[in-house]
C-alpha cells in the first residue's frame, strides 16, 4: 500500500480503538507519519506491507499510554523510563535525564522490538 494510504489506515484504526480519549490530532498524525517513515526507511521500501498496518496500530497506542504514564508520575518520568540515578552507601550519580523526552526514548525500544518483524520485508540494498 502508499505510504499516504499506510498513513490514513493506521491513524483511523487508532481512533477507533482509542475513541474513549480525545486525541491530539496533529500529534496522532505526526506519530503515524514517522512510524511509517521510519517503517519505510528501514526496510528500504516505497511501499508499505498491509502485515505491519496492526503492529504500527500498538506502536502508536503505547506511545500514547507512554505519554499518559509520564504525565501522571513524578517529575514526569515513568516508572519505565532510562534510569535517573544510582546510590551505593555515601556515593551518588544523577544522570541529567530531565531535559530527555522519556517517551521518545521508549519509543526507539518499542521500534527496535518490532525490528525482527520488519526483517521479514526489509529489501536488500547494494551500495556498490
Amino acid at each position: 500500500m502508499e505510504k499516504k494510504e499506510a498513513i490514513r489506515e493506521i491513524a483511523t484504526k487508532v481512533r477507533l480503538l482509542e475513541s474513549k480519549r480525545t486525541l491530539d490530532e496533529g500529534l496522532l498524525t505526526f506519530y503515524v507519519e514517522k512510524l511509517v517513515t521510519d517503517i519505510l526507511g528501514y526496510c528500504h521500501r516505497t511501499d508499505f506491507p498491509d502485515a505491519l498496518i496492526y503492529s504500527a496500530v500498538d506502536l502508536i497506542r503505547k506511545r500514547f499510554a507512554d505519554e499518559d504514564a509520564s504525565a501522571g508520575s513524578e517529575l514526569g518520568i515513568p516508572s519505565n523510563a532510562p534510569l535517573a540515578s544510582v546510590k551505593m552507601d555515601d556515593t551518588e550519580f544523577q544522570f541529567a535525564v530531565s531535559n530527555v523526552d522519556p517517551t521518545g526514548c521508549l519509543a526507539d525500544l518499542d521500534f527496535a522490538t518490532l525490528k525482527p518483524k520488519l526483517s521479514l520485508y526489509r529489501k536488500v540494498v547494494s551500495w556498490a
